[in-house]
């Protein structure tokens, strides 16, 4: 008898594992942040775009110099042309002096280190290095950003959707990846908010802003913006031609966020060794 109860002691923890088994579509659980939920794709591109990451801080006093000189190459490139501010170093430290307005990130504080962004203003240009760095001062923004579209690869297209959930303050995203070649390294995804049309104060020693080495009205534009998803795996073993990998998106919006009427959503998927863009795309909201 004693030996019945000793066998069952043992059997009884298996039993119990046991009807506590995963079925196989029960273990496809989503990493934070991803959803099945879709919304439709409205914004569809066929063309090589490319990102310019304009490091810059309020503190910085030649930093409106280069915002104005990405406004320029909007002009100049349009749609092939993406921005996105990022505020990051002791430049953007917030004080009494800007209100503590404080628009720095964790990733972007990590990409400053990263690459190199300590001396604003700087920009990476589909974060490829050019030379021995990966940072172009914003003199040189315009050579390099036609360097990299006459040389840049069309790997892929980006297209997308966006939608805003008031209720939920989220916004749901959804992505069709459409490969044109064959990519045979990993790739990551990052979906990121960028905000415009923010005024703040922003230290300045360019003429064409005025004589006061403080602007207190100055406009922020393509603000990167806190919640963003990076890093996503989106292929582990690289992707063959005509394959298209769909992804969908929930962003809590940042509650800092002024305006989400003045946000853009945007996509942009790197090769996880090289650290390169390979393409990006923007929606606004």
């Amino acid at each position: 008898m004693k030996k019945i109860i000793f066998l069952l002691t043992l059997l009884l923890p298996l039993i119990w594992v046991s009807c506590d088994t995963i079925e196989e579509d029960e273990r496809l659980v989503f990493p934070k942040g991803q959803t099945s939920e879709t919304t439709p794709i409205t914004k569809t591109e066929n063309v090589q775009k490319i990102i310019l990451e304009d490091y810059t801080g309020w503190k910085c006093v030649n930093c409106p110099r280069a915002a104005a000189k990405a406004t320029e190459m909007i002009s100049k490139y349009g749609e092939q042309l993406v921005i996105m501010a990022v505020h990051s170093t002791a430049f953007a430290n917030p004080s009494s002096g800007n209100d503590y307005i404080d628009f720095r990130t964790e990733y972007g504080e990590r990409w400053a280190t990263e690459f190199g962004c300590t001396s604003l203003p700087t920009g990476l240009i589909n974060r490829k290095k050019i030379g021995a760095a990966y940072t172009v001062g914003d003199a040189n923004w315009d050579s390099e950003i036609q360097n990299a579209i006459n040389s840049q690869e069309h790997i892929m297209n980006i297209n997308l959707g966006a939608e805003y959930r008031l209720e939920d303050k989220q916004i749901l995203v959804s992505t069709e990846n459409v490969f044109l070649k064959d990519y045979s390294s990993p790739l990551l995804m990052n979906v990121v908010v960028l905000e415009s049309g923010i005024v703040g104060v922003q230290y300045n020693s360019d003429p064409n802003f005025g004589t006061t080495p403080k602007i207190n009205n100055y406009v922020f534009n393509h603000v990167l913006r806190k919640n963003a998803l990076i890093d996503y795996s989106l292929s582990l073993n690289g992707v063959a031609k005509e394959t298209i990998l769909k992804k969908n998106y929930l962003i809590d919006v940042d509650p800092d966020i002024q305006d989400i009427s003045k946000c853009a959503v945007v996509v942009f998927v790197t090769d996880a060794q090289t650290k390169e863009v390979i393409q990006v795309n923007e929606i606004h909201l």
